[in-house]
């Protein structure tokens, strides 16, 4: 079975198919158009065509370039409304709760969850990338589901996300929209037409020419239907059946997403009433139109199989806390991690979490973890942020008994929640915190390695999206880890550093990395490289790395960090940097 970075990568190339359907419509809709055109208008045969690759050209990559920018928008169109991370509203905790839990256990992104105004029951995920990822889902899903249910559906989105499926969803409403659009405009023409002013219409032949024109091109829409609808059942079935096992492996609770199944074969109408619902069928949970074409498996199907699974022998799901459980675990939700979650994150305390769901709270949480373990450090530091920020500072007074006594990873599962906050906050207001933060880290004059790591996720879950969201086109991901040799080798060695004082030691670790990631022996990096600055600059390259041999990468990374049977709380967070900056959910051991 495909790994998380094979599926990835799988995610990057897997538009073959989608890109045949949608020239092979385009070609059949450019046919029809200039056969049409032929029969009415023959002198226009040129700039019918013409105007015809416009037609789906223009709506196509319009679409592209909108819904690719964010997932937000995708659930906007719907007409969804973004959850307020801070509600209070029982059954929209229920599943504030549910998808931060699941994010945690992950090592992913906090999405933002939309609820859509409709009363069917039914869920989706999109986006880009995990950084841009949102959840949805219909407020008849929330109401009527319980909460073990509504878990199984989230899991189900969740797979959705690690499989890189969102990105092929994302390409998939552009193509639809784009070979559906040329019925739009025969509607648009046939009802100028028709309604045209009096005086505009005293040509009556060519007002009857120009309604027989718009009538064949609604007509020739219905071809551009029918492929956008087989692209539909082509990108989508096989999937859901793999986001429903899934959805099992990772709650280990059959009926939580069998009973969702159920409840929805059972509605009087499963319908979506929202007319944007259309082109988007193939990302949702379940069928949210009827169509030509399925675009989902039936559901009694799905129920049989996650049936059969549920009467087979679950695989024991490890209940190991260890860093080499957690990277096996890339791309899923382990059972045992998502409990871990759910009762770390819980003991975390429910002022800095509901801190943490509030945008100034949001900054108030990151600031007091990141507060120094040396008193006078911390006393200055409190005093910079009273000095620029009172309101926030009067926070933090608040919060710093909570965080006294949190482990690492449990001062990090607040920061991922925080983060969730702050991405949705005011860019401005960001942009004033990350200053001071910056400010407060450095008052001793350094930045410690913790501190650092907090810079990362930071960087890659609040100023990434934002950056991306007005308009900065993301790094690709196809780099070899022969094209970023240097850098990969430094990285290693200050990896193979932090678990010994023994150079020799480190040496062999770190000869077995590079073995490891298929890259030439070298010696441990000079001490004018072992530096945290240095360390960001290489990771600016390894993030360009193609996701198998960003998985490649972190394997080699952890065969450092356990190659003495111990983890340590620096490499521990050497790694957590890593995967953030590589785009690999890291999956929690708290």
């Amino acid at each position: 079975m495909a790994n998380f970075f094979e599926h990835q990568d799988r995610a990057q190339n897997r538009t073959g198919w989608l890109v045949f359907l949608f020239l092979f419509g385009s070609v059949g809709v450019l046919a029809s158009v200039t056969a049409l055109t032929a029969m009415i208008m023959p002198d226009a045969i040129p700039a019918a065509i013409i105007v015809s690759v416009l037609m789906i050209g223009i709506p196509f990559t319009f679409k592209l370039l909108t819904m690719s920018s964010s997932g937000a928008l995708v659930a906007e169109s719907l007409g969804g409304i973004r959850i307020d991370p801070a509600s209070q509203e029982t059954n929209e905790r229920k599943i504030l709760n549910i998808v931060e839990e699941m994010a945690i256990a992950s090592g992913m992104p906090v999405p933002p969850v939309y609820v859509l105004d409709e009363e069917c029951i039914n869920a989706f995920a999109a986006g880009s990338t995990p950084q841009d990822a949102v959840i949805g889902v219909s407020r008849g899903a929330i109401d009527l589901l319980t909460r073990d249910e509504l878990q199984g559906v989230m899991a189900h989105e969740f797979s959705h996300i690690f499989h890189g499926d969102m990105r092929i969803n994302m390409r998939a409403i552009a193509a639809i929209f784009g070979i559906m659009a040329i019925g739009y405009v025969g509607y648009f023409i046939l009802r100028s037409s028709l309604y045209a002013p009096k005086g505009r219409r005293s040509d009556g032949k060519s007002t009857a020419a120009f309604a027989l024109f718009g009538v064949g091109l609604v007509v020739i829409g219905c071809i551009g239907t029918f492929f956008g609808r087989l692209m539909q059942a082509a990108i989508s079935r096989q999937r859901e059946f793999l986001a429903d096992a899934s959805a099992v492996q990772y709650t280990r609770n059959p009926a939580g997403i069998g009973g969702a199944l159920r409840k929805i074969g059972s509605q009087a109408t499963a319908t979506m009433r929202h007319g944007a619902a259309s082109e988007l069928n193939h990302m949702f949970f379940a069928e949210g139109v009827n169509a030509l074409f399925a675009s989902h498996p039936p559901i009694l199907e799905r129920i049989q199989r996650i049936e059969a699974i549920a009467g087979a022998t679950l695989p024991n799901s490890p209940n190991e806390k260890s860093l080499a459980s957690s990277v096996a675990s890339v791309g899923s939700i382990p059972a045992e991690n998502l409990l871990r979650a759910q009762v770390g994150y819980s003991a975390c305390g429910e002022s800095l979490q509901a801190a943490a769901h509030d945008p100034s709270g949001a900054q108030a949480v990151v600031l007091t973890v990141t507060l120094s373990q040396e008193p006078t450090h911390a006393i200055a530091q409190r005093r910079l942020i009273t000095s620029r920020m009172p309101i926030i500072a009067a926070e933090i007074d608040r919060l710093v008994d909570a965080v006294q006594p949190l482990t690492i990873q449990q001062r990090l599962a607040v920061v991922d929640v925080a983060c969730a906050t702050l991405v949705r906050g005011s860019t401005e207001s960001y942009k004033a915190f990350r200053s001071i933060l910056s400010d407060s880290v450095r008052v001793d004059g350094s930045i410690n390695l913790f501190e650092w790591v907090v810079m990362q996720i930071l960087r890659m879950r609040v100023e990434l999206p934002i950056s991306v969201r007005v308009g900065k086109v993301a790094a690709p991901h196809k780099a070899s880890i022969a094209s970023v040799t240097l850098s990969a080798q430094r990285t290693l060695g200050m990896i193979a550093l932090q678990g010994t004082d023994d150079e020799s030691q480190a040496q062999r670790w770190f000869l077995s990395a590079l073995t490891l990631a298929g890259l030439p022996s070298a010696v441990l990096p000079p001490e004018n490289e072992r530096t945290l600055d240095s360390l960001a600059k290489d990771l600016d390259q390894l993030e360009t790395l193609r996701p198998t041999a960003a998985g490649t990468f972190v394997h080699a990374a952890l065969a450092c960090v356990t190659a003495d049977k111990l983890t340590s709380d620096r490499e521990y967070l050497l790694l957590r940097a890593l995967s953030e900056r590589l785009s690999i959910p890291l999956p929690t051991t708290m």
